[in-house]
Order: C-alpha cells, then structure tokens, then sequence
C-alpha cells in the first residue's frame, strides 16, 4: 500500500476505526488518558481527518487550527500502514488547508527525525517527564523562505 491508494477526508471521532488509529498515538494502557486526548475531539474545539483505504482506515490525524498556527495534536498511522508514506499524506492534507500560517506539534524522540524529513524544523523542549526528552516541531506556511 503507498499513499497514492488512499482517500483522505475530515470525519467524526465516532467513525469506523479513528478511535483505534488514536490509541496508536496516545497508548492504550490508560483509559484515563485516553479519554483527556479525545477532549478536543469530542467538544469541537480540534478537527480530525483519516485516511483510508479501499479496505480500512489506516491513518488518522488530529489538529488545531488557529490565527497564528495550527497545531498537530496526533498522528498515527496503523502499525501493519507504516512506511508508506500516509503519516506524510496526512500531514500534506492539514497544510494544504492552512497554507499561509505555520504547523507545529509537539513530539518525542522516536518520532521527531520523522517530522524532520517531512519538511519541519526541531527545537528540544529537555525532558518534560522523567527520561523523556520532547521536541517542538515547526513547519512553515507554504512557500516560506527565510530569505
């Protein structure tokens, strides 16, 4: 499967499988946790987009939109869907819609070299929890250049 084979679209929270997409990007060993990430979701305040195959939904990407950025809240892509370029597609959907302000999410270190070759810059943020060390992503609106 590539990125090429998939329909990406806004949807629902309570559509089939984006639920199960989201445990992949917030861990399904606390409900709790579970629960406080689907918040933004549920209230309306974050906006959230799948991609999916002819057979499943295989990615899902949560995001925030404001004046000033929009802010990437979860991404993940189903784990037997990785390396296929989907995570991008999805990313690349979000910033087609807001081209002219910047992208930014906060991730970690398995993640962030991901982010890198997608176009972002990294900053680290030192480590928010006990051994974990953050990173502040940011892309820039389209057709940026710092010169």
């Amino acid at each position: 499967m590539s990125a090429t084979h998939i329909a990406i679209d806004e949807t629902e929270l309570d559509a089939d499988g984006v639920v199960a997409l989201l445990t992949h990007a917030v861990g399904t060993e606390d409900r709790d946790r579970l629960d406080v990430a689907l918040l933004p979701y549920r209230t309306g305040s974050a906006a959230l987009a799948v991609a999916r195959s002819s057979w499943q939904s295989v990615g899902v990407i949560g995001y925030s939109a404001a004046p000033e950025r929009t802010t990437l809240l979860h991404l993940a892509t189903h784990p037997h869907c990785r390396q296929h370029g989907i995570g991008t597609a999805l990313i690349h959907w979000v910033h087609a819609r807001h081209p002219s302000i910047p992208l930014t999410a906060e991730t970690d270190a398995d993640a962030v070299h991901f982010y890198e070759k997608t176009g972002f810059t990294s900053t680290s943020l030192g480590e928010k929890y006990p051994g974990v060390e953050r990173f502040l992503v940011r892309r820039p609106p389209a057709g940026y250049s710092p010169h």
